[in-house]
Formats: structure tokens, C-alpha cells, sequence
């Protein structure tokens, strides 16, 4: 039965980790995080885990109890924990859960690294030490089914995404679409810079009469399109388009690169207050190297690496926000985390992972005012030098930003190359 049926949201951690661990000791008639091989051998029995536990042998298993520590459940937050139970924790064909959080984590690691040669339980160890203290988190993908005989990698559907040269593009702002995907090309900024126009006209139309699609309005095919006599296109401000833009809900802009949107890769991330404040961010690069290459090699997909926290960590060093050595700070780091990275890569004989960027958002309890939103931008652009891909950022449209400055602080984004912004 799932925990969530039995709890609130109100309910705090310390009683819903109460009622986990009763209804655990019921089903099993021991203490919690006691027989961790029976909890495997149950699993395989059922035939939930994959025939990879077999490479662990009995004792190894024992061994690998012995490093659980019950007490890191009391790092997870309320949702946390509920997630824990209700997703990633396996449960058999009966909906009973079999296993505990730090369990999960562990069958993760031994998951990752069966096929490890030398130093296979100490390696294991570590994983399960940088997952367990959340220095590392990982995909709920592969959370909820990485190790298990099903796993549901969830293939990334195509977003509802629509080019503003389509005619439809006023109709879709104003639709009740809950993320309105917009791609948004160069031009088009530059002439809401120019406050001069634009053109929007039938894509569907000029596929069926050119037999061709419309890529992009510096195409031979948006020329010929524009002055087919049977195509009509119109003429509209640009500035005034990009007004009902930013006054419609739930649009993410994408600025240049399409292919982007299409992206199947998973983002795993580094904690860095977490890392920062209590270990060795060296360590912790040399364990999640290790990791995802585990991972990619068992399952059929890309991870990238993002850093999270950047915010909570500037604060953590006693530095001002918004302050230049807020940037400083992300420039000394990044080029840590890169180092350390293609040091722990060359080591393991791995390739470099995929680095991204943060996605950049004020966490003031107050509606963010243009200034802040403005070296919010400053530290992502900083960031994005440091990574293979530029990562994202959200605008908070509010009372304290009137639509001129929303619109500055989006081609502010822009020029910075922030391939991506979430207006809310």
C-alpha cells in the first residue's frame, strides 16, 4: 500500500519515517535495515532485480549491509521521502513495497558497478556514500527503474513547441497549453530591438504548395514562400508580438537551435552546497564519473552533468548575491568542477561527460526585482562559459517588473546566449 494513501502534506518527516519503518518491521518480522541479502533475495525471487546480483556473492552482500547507514534517511525532506517510497523503492505485483531508501541507493550503486574488476565493494561503498549524504542525485528515471528486470525509460515525447513565423502563434500565446514551447530566431529579436516588423504567414499552407517545410526565415524557402502569389503572409510588429508573448502564460522561449528541443538526455546533478560544505569536491567528481559511466553502460541513454545550488553555495561563503564576486566565485568553481571531471575521466578511461549549464532562478522569498533578475543572468552567463551547453534561466513576471523591463532582462538573456528562458 503506498505510503501517500496514510499521510498529509502536513505530516513531518520524523512521523512518516515512523510509519515506514512499522509497516517495514511488520512485513518483515525484523528491525529495519536488518537481512539487507534476504531483501535481495526476495527481489530476485520475485523477479523484480535483474540476474546482475548474482555477481555479488552472499558475503559481499553482507559486507555491503554493513555500510548502510539508517540514519542518512533523516537527511531526505518530507517529499523526498515520500518519492522514496512511492516511486523508487521496488514494489511487487501487489503494490507492497520491498526495501527501504538507503537499500534503494545501495542496490543503485552495486547496479552501476557490477561489472567493476578491481576494488568492486569499495567503489560500491563510495557510490553508495556520495548518493546516501546527496553530494550526487541522480534521473528520477533512473531512480524509479535502473537495476530492475522492467525499467521504463520513458522516451521524451516531442514539446508542443510553434515558430513565430507561424500564423497560428497569436491563437497558441493565448491558448490554455500549460508550457507553450516557442522558438524564437535571431531576426526576430533584432528587429524588437529595430521596434520594426515582422512577417507570419501558413507553414502548413506553404508545405502543401511548395512541397517543402519552412525552416527558418533566412531560408531560400521563406523567400519564395513570401513572394508565392498564392501564399499570404502578413505583417506585424514585432515589438507587439513579443508584448502578447510575454503577457501569456506558461511560454518557454527558445532562442536559435531547434534540434535542442528534441534532446533525450537526463540530467544528473552535483549538490554543490552540500559538497562544499561537508567533503571533497575531487572525491565526489571521481565517484560520479564512475557512476554514470555504470549507468550508460547498462542502459541505452546519455546523462549529462548539471550543478546545482549555485545560489545556496555563494550564500554559504558568506559572499553578497549579487555581488562581482558572486561571479567570481562561479568562474573559480566551474573551472574546479571541470578539472576535476576530465582528471576523474582520463583515470577511469571514460569519456568526458556532457556538462549543462544550471537553470538559473531567483530563490528570494520575495517577487525578484530587475536588478536581481539582471546578475541572475550576470551568473548564468558566467557559469555557461564553463560548460558544453548553455543551460537556462526563468523570469518572474510580477507587480515589481513592469513589461519594459521584463522585455530588457529577455534580450539581456538573449545577447548573453541563454539558449533558453521560462517566463512565470
Amino acid at each position: 500500500m503506498r505510503v501517500l494513501e496514510q499521510t498529509d502534506e502536513r505530516t513531518p518527516e520524523r512521523t512518516l519515517l515512523q510509519i515506514v519503518y512499522q509497516q517495514a518491521e511488520q512485513q518483515r518480522g525484523r528491525p529495519v535495515y536488518q537481512g539487507f541479502h534476504q531483501v535481495v533475495r526476495k527481489l530476485l525471487q520475485d523477479g523484480l532485480y535483474g540476474q546482475w546480483i548474482h555477481s555479488y556473492s552472499a558475503s559481499e552482500i553482507k559486507w555491503l549491509e554493513l555500510q548502510i547507514v539508517a540514519e542518512r534517511d533523516q537527511l531526505l525532506s518530507f517529499t523526498q521521502l515520500r518519492q522514496y517510497i512511492n516511486e523508487f523503492v521496488t514494489a511487487d505485483y501487489y503494490d507492497q513495497r520491498i526495501g527501504l531508501p538507503q537499500e534503494r541507493l545501495m542496490l543503485i550503486a552495486m547496479a552501476a558497478l557490477q561489472n567493476e574488476n578491481e576494488h568492486r565493494l569499495q567503489k560500491v561503498k563510495e557510490a553508495y556514500w556520495a548518493l546516501s549524504n546527496g553530494y550526487i542525485t541522480l534521473p528520477a528515471d533512473v531512480m524509479s527503474f535502473f537495476g530492475k528486470t522492467y525499467h521504463q525509460q520513458q522516451s521524451i515525447t516531442q514539446p508542443y513547441s510553434m515558430d513565430l513565423v507561424d500564423s497560428r502563434i497569436l491563437s497558441f500565446l493565448s491558448s490554455k497549453v500549460k508550457e507553450k514551447h516557442i522558438l524564437v530566431p535571431d531576426n526576430f529579436m533584432e528587429q524588437v530591438s529595430a521596434c520594426g516588423s515582422w512577417l507570419v504567414l501558413d507553414k502548413e499552407h506553404v508545405q502543401r504548395v511548395l512541397g517543402c517545410s519552412l525552416p527558418n526565415v533566412n531560408s531560400d524557402t521563406f523567400r519564395q514562400a513570401v513572394a508565392h502569389p498564392s501564399i499570404a503572409h502578413k505583417k506585424v510588429s514585432a515589438i507587439g508580438l513579443m508584448k502578447q508573448l510575454l503577457a501569456s502564460k506558461g511560454v518557454i522561449v527558445h532562442f536559435g537551435d531547434r534540434s535542442k528541443l528534441s534532446s533525450t538526455r537526463l540530467h544528473t546533478y552535483i549538490q554543490l552546497p552540500q559538497v562544499k560544505k561537508s567533503t571533497d569536491l575531487a572525491r565526489v567528481c571521481s565517484i560520479f564519473i564512475r557512476l554514470l559511466n555504470g549507468i550508460i553502460s547498462e542502459w541505452d541513454c546519455s546523462l549529462q552533468v548539471e550543478v546545482a545550488g549555485w545560489e545556496t553555495a555563494i550564500v554559504n561563503q558568506n559572499i553578497g548575491l549579487h555581488s562581482q564576486a558572486a561571479l567570481y566565485y562561479i568562474e573559480e568553481v566551474s573551472n574546479e568542477i571541470n578539472r576535476h571531471l576530465e582528471a576523474a575521466s582520463r583515470l577511469h578511461g571514460i569519456q568526458i561527460p556532457l556538462r549543462i549549464a544550471s537553470a538559473g532562478k531567483s530563490h528570494s522569498a520575495y517577487p525578484a526585482t530587475k536588478q536581481q533578475q539582471s546578475t541572475m543572468i550576470d551568473r548564468a552567463t558566467v557559469e555557461q562559459r564553463h560548460t558544453d551547453q548553455g543551460g537556462s534561466i526563468t523570469l518572474e513576471k510580477s507587480f515589481v517588473i513592469e513589461t519594459a523591463e521584463l522585455l530588457q532582462l529577455l534580450m539581456k538573456a538573449w545577447r548573453c546566449g541563454i539558449p533558453e528562458v521560462r517566463l512565470i
